[in-house]
């Protein structure tokens, strides 16, 4: 029987190039990088898009594998998620700058009604004040570090509870979702403080 590879294991096999290692990070994390496609939006390219994710981990002699650095239960998994959503966001920035008339399907498409700049960076200052909100809020838990992970998987990554426990150890899917209900009170007081 083979052994199974811790996340930490597992990325420095595949930096390393093993293809076992590999086709065990494909196996456990393709259903993370489609949702989190999905959550980005990017349904229409979906299928395309999952595989420029793991081509990234790809790129350059693996070098997003050798840098990454998982001293967490659940860092590899995320770190998958923020690469897919990276790729969401290029992908939807090649969309929008593509000029009309430029050929294929788009050609022939109604303008797009994506966000302009102002809209984006309105988003990007929103993003900025959840994700200090949610450190603020888990800085005041019984267990910052545990509750900011959990936090932010939720809120940036979209994972259920039953998802987290998964990864969590010492809590269950109720105790996360109970985190949750206490958290958002405190999120919307941070928040609106800020306001």
């Amino acid at each position: 029987m083979e052994r199974a590879f811790s996340e930490g294991d597992l990325a420095l096999a595949c930096a390393r190039g093993e293809g076992r290692a590999w086709a065990e990070l494909l196996r456990r994390y393709d259903g993370k990088v489609r949702g989190a496609l999905r959550v980005a939006g990017a349904l229409e390219d979906a299928e395309d898009l999952r595989q420029d994710v793991w081509v990234r981990l790809l790129a350059n002699d693996r070098a997003a594998l050798r840098r990454f650095r998982g001293e967490r239960a659940g860092s590899l998994p995320m770190f998958i998620g923020q690469v897919a959503r990276r790729v969401a966001i290029d992908h939807g920035r090649a969309r929008r700058l593509r000029p009309p008339g430029s050929g294929g399907a788009e050609a022939t498409a109604l303008p797009s009604s994506a966000p302009g700049p102002f809209e984006q960076l309105r988003g990007a200052v929103r993003v900025r004040r959840l994700s200090a909100a949610l450190d603020a809020v888990a800085a005041v838990s019984g267990h910052p570090a545990r509750d900011r992970d959990i936090l932010r998987l939720h809120f940036e990554e979209g994972w259920l509870p039953a998802e987290i426990a998964g990864i969590t150890p010492g809590i269950s899917a109720r105790g996360i979702e109970s985190l949750l209900r206490r958290t958002r009170a405190k999120l919307a007081e941070v928040l609106s403080d800020e306001a």
